[in-house]
């Protein structure tokens, strides 16, 4: 027994000894989709990678550039630096090789029914190489012919213009029609038919120009005079489309930000059905669809981005290799392809191999619902989006696929508290619509009968009121309190709304409302202001709660308020106008009442609107803010003593002022920032070496 425990310890002592060998088994890359904040978090695995295509038959890819999966789940690789296609069946088996003699430098290729399209840049140093070969391909005989070449389409647009066809990247509709990327092609798509005449150009993209840019275009027009810097918008750089009505193509050029419409679904008008502002990347490189119209988009450093047909971003993996040579991972991705099951292809030209990647349980599930969710069948996809939760309990578009299942069944609360979730203002809308009418049938007749009794009350009132004894105390404290200095001077500030010169020149000579009074309405401007941000409905807020500095909000009504005012004063005080800065301080604050007014009612309106009658309240802010900028005007009259033409100039001054008071104290503010770190840096110092 003793010699078994003796073994049996060393033993363990030798496997604690031996060196560990670890199996790296999760997935290199990580998956994030977005927030409703419209920031990337990461989620559960949606993609796994499984394997890579290195060699095939005793051979290596060289700089490949594309790749294309037919409706048999055929692969076709574009190998550029032999100067062939390689194709592959659906077990990932190599079939053959062909067009080393007829190409030159091949970029794109699409294959429709038995025809195979490959877009041929040719030689660099012979603008005119540029040429489209179609190949036909008998799967059964695994035989290719090589039927037509067309070089640069016939067209006199073309021929005035001397368009140098250098074809990219194409794509072939269900009537053989061509969609040909030609290099920096500006004008869009090129349309070619199959008599390789050309049709037109297609889907061109749109020029940002700026605000200067169309000042000079309405000051100088159309004289050809005029030094105007031309704006040329970004060309296509890859195109792809699927038997669904839409062409889809990929620019790649600069964002605002993290959003843009580098990605584009354009249907035949050549209107993009993907919003303009939709999560995208500046470098996409490829796109390719799903099974369930679901769009793959990558980009040239290796990020797969995944987006729903309407244009709802999915996921995103992938990633850049950074060293290391794993399947999953990408150097430079020059293609993306994906067969029936949703497993997607991408092409690395630089470590020359073809990545495969599988959707796991959860992206199999989304695509489930999403399928179901596409046809309409909201109630059916239910039990699929609420397994996805259990996935990502913060997936938006599983709660807004819940939230349409719930109003398909009647149950409209519930419909409300999930597109409320999702933050969809559309359906939310929508929802909330059902609600109020089911809550206005149950209490509509509770509300008249409550009118009624209330109109009755006070006509009861009216009339009696002369004999009630019992109302006198009640009026003799409403007179007491309106006769309190404070009262009467808070009360005086609605004078604005009637005549705002009597109510300029009271404040101006008789001095009738103190500066304390000025600062209660200021704080009282700032608190309705805090109460539209936390009490407006849903439809009409203008902030996100969640993400909202409260402080910075008080600053942005404070710090324009109190530059006006100084800054009104100090160009009033150059024009030799009579207002203190105390009269411009109270009429400021007398103009502003509008917002008193009209605010709250506002808020109140936005909790009981839906969408169908937005412009109620669009109206009320019109108002508002129209009503408010009119009385700023005449106080600002009024107050100087000016005349119109010298207020027009005091107020475009005054705005100027500001914009330069608003710099120097960034100005002064970072300069403080600067010396607190210096003085703080060098308490460290001290403190460490002492």
């Amino acid at each position: 027994m003793m010699k078994k425990v003796i073994m049996l310890c060393i033993v363990m002592m030798l496997v604690v000894m031996l060196p560990q060998t670890t199996f790296d088994a999760y997935s290199p890359f990580v998956t994030r989709s977005p927030n409703r904040f419209g920031e990337l978090v990461t989620t559960q695995d949606a993609y796994e990678p499984v394997f890579d295509i290195r060699s095939f038959n005793g051979e290596t890819f060289s700089a490949p550039q594309d790749l294309f999966i037919d409706e048999d789940d055929y692969l076709y690789v574009l190998d550029t630096g032999h100067q062939r296609v390689v194709i592959f069946d659906d077990q990932y088996e190599y079939v053959m090789s062909f067009g080393e003699s007829e190409m030159i430098k091949p970029m794109g290729i699409y294959v429709r029914d038995k025809n195979i399209y490959v877009a041929d840049y040719g030689l660099n140093e012979d603008v005119r190489s540029g040429r489209i070969h179609i190949y036909e391909f008998d799967k059964d005989l695994q035989v290719v012919t090589h039927n037509d070449s067309f070089a640069r389409p016939s067209s006199p647009v073309l021929e005035i213009n001397d368009f140098i066809f250098r074809p990219q990247k194409i794509a072939v509709d269900n009537n053989h029609t061509m969609y040909v990327v030609s290099e920096g092609s500006y004008n869009g798509v090129m349309m070619i038919n199959q008599e390789n005449r050309f049709l037109s150009f297609f889907a061109p993209n749109n020029v940002q120009g700026t605000v200067l840019d169309r000042i000079l275009q309405v000051l100088y027009g159309n004289n050809e005079d005029a030094q105007l810097t031309k704006k040329i918008p970004p060309a296509p750089t890859n195109v792809y489309l699927k038997n669904t009505g839409y062409v889809y193509t990929v620019t790649q050029t600069t964002l605002n930000g993290t959003t843009g419409d580098t990605l584009k679904k354009v249907n035949n008008g050549g209107i993009n059905f993907f919003p303009d502002d939709m999560l995208t990347a500046p470098d996409f490189a490829a796109t390719s669809m799903g099974s369930v119209e679901n769009i793959y988009a990558v980009t040239r450093s290796g990020f797969i981005y995944e987006y729903d047909r309407e244009g709802n971003l999915l996921f995103v993996f992938g990633g850049p290799s950074q060293g290391l040579d794993r399947v999953g991972l990408f150097r430079n991705v020059s293609g993306v392809a994906v067969n029936s099951k949703d497993e997607v292809f991408v092409l690395d030209d630089v470590n020359n191999n073809v990545h495969m990647i599988q959707p796991t349980r959860f992206a199999t599930i989304v695509h489930e619902a999403l399928f179901l969710y596409n046809q309409g069948k909201y109630v059916e996809s239910q039990s699929l989006w609420e397994e996805v939760l259990r996935y990502n309990a913060l997936f938006d578009l599983a709660h807004e696929g819940i939230g349409r299942s719930y109003m398909m069944q009647g149950e409209y609360q519930l419909a409300l508290e999930k597109f409320n979730i999702a933050q969809t203002k559309e359906n939310y809308s929508l929802a909330f619509w059902e609600v109020r009418n089911v809550w206005l049938q149950s209490y509509a007749g509770y509300i008249m009968v409550g009118l009624l009794a209330v109109y009755a009350a006070l006509a009861l009132t009216k009339k009696q009121r002369k004999e009630w004894a019992i109302l006198e105390p009640a009026k003799k404290v409403l007179r007491g309190i309106s006769q309190n200095p404070w009262i009467q001077q808070l009360t005086f500030m609605g004078y604005y709304v009637k005549n705002p010169a009597d109510a300029c020149y009271e404040v101006k000579t008789r001095k009738r409302v103190s500066v304390k009074v000025g600062i209660i309405y200021v704080v009282l401007l700032i608190s309705l202001y805090m109460m539209h941000l936390l009490l407006t409905g849903l439809l009409f807020t203008p902030v996100v709660i969640e993400r909202t500095v409260f402080l910075e909000e008080l600053l942005k009504v404070l710090a324009p308020f109190v530059t006006f005012v100084f800054a009104n004063y100090l160009i009033a005080s150059l024009q030799e106008g009579e207002g203190t800065l105390k009269a411009v301080f109270i009429n400021t604050c007398g103009a502003l009442i509008p917002v008193v007014v009209i605010l709250p009612i506002l808020i109140l309106l936005s909790n009981v609107l839906t969408y169908n009658e937005q412009f109620i309240y669009q109206f009320g802010m019109t108002i508002m803010i129209g009503w408010s900028a009119i009385l700023i005007f005449f106080t600002v009259k009024d107050t100087h003593n000016f005349t119109i033409k010298e207020t027009i100039y005091n107020l475009l001054m005054t705005v100027l002022m500001m914009v330069v008071m608003m710099i120097v104290i960034i100005m002064v503010y970072m300069m403080a920032m600067q010396v607190v770190e210096f003085i703080g840096d060098l308490i460290k110092e001290v403190v460490i070496h002492a």
